[in-house]
């Protein structure tokens, strides 16, 4: 029997591998023995040449989320896969009286909603076939509290509003050989929330932003052995901003 967090002989998918929590996550899954299969729109061939230091034959490609068709090329050329972590997302901040707010709209739901779904709907029928698998999703403490800063953008919170539903829709039907969960975190050190104040977390139990890896590790722990009986979860990483 595998230790409780032990990654090793896994192949993980990894989206959205360019960025603060996906580069932590992708170091920190590859520590624990994964092979991962990286994407993200642009390449990041740094990170890829240090997770191949482990002499594991890592993959990073970009891909394109909104795109069904290049999605699927992309699952199916890298076939078998253990787990998903679906981490791509945007963070728009176009004022919701603009002009163009529809077109942001739009683009917010294809990124963070369609885009998971494009990833599922290419790999869920392998992993069932194959017995086994993990789906773990990034949702938002914004789905539950409609943003956390003043700029919080509607369009940002709706789309996570509707992975979490996503998630537990998903569940039920994964069940029980792919175990589908996700990780809702809090503002985090991270590009979307280069604007915001710390002052704004003042009031918090654990008043700062979070680090990347801290998202990281629940994130791994999902497609881990010790989360064998978690089905539909929305775990809640945010320093105790939202106590739900």
């Amino acid at each position: 029997m595998k230790a409780p967090y032990d990654l090793s002989g896994m192949r993980i998918l990894l989206t959205g591998a360019a960025g603060g929590i996906g580069s932590a996550t992708a170091r920190l899954c590859a520590s624990l023995g994964a092979e991962m299969i990286l994407t993200d729109v642009v390449e990041d061939a740094a990170l890829l040449a240090e997770l191949r230091q482990d002499g594991r034959n890592h993959v990073f490609e970009t891909c394109d989320v909104r795109s069904r068709a290049e999605v699927e090329t992309f699952c199916t050329r890298n076939f078998p896969l253990d787990a998903l972590i679906l981490n791509a997302g945007i963070f728009p901040k176009e004022d919701w009286l603009g002009d163009d707010w529809h077109e942001q709209f739009r683009e917010a739901m294809d990124v963070n909603v369609a885009g998971p779904a494009n990833f599922v709907r290419a790999t869920l029928a392998h992993m069932k076939g194959r017995g086994a698998g993990r789906i773990v999703l990034l949702g938002s403490i914004a789905a539950h509290t409609g943003g956390t800063h003043a700029h919080s953008p509607m369009h940002y919170g709706a789309s996570k509003g509707a992975v979490h539903t996503f998630v537990r829709w998903l569940a039920r039907r994964a069940a029980p050989e792919v175990l589908v969960n996700a990780v809702a975190p809090g503002s985090t050190q991270t590009r979307m929330v280069a604007m915001a104040s710390p002052d704004a977390l003042k009031g918090m139990p654990i008043p700062r932003f979070g680090r990347p890896e801290e998202i990281a590790w629940p994130l791994a722990f999902l497609c881990s052995p010790g989360a064998s009986f978690m089905c539909g979860a929305i775990v809640d990483v945010n320093g105790g901003a939202f106590m739900g």
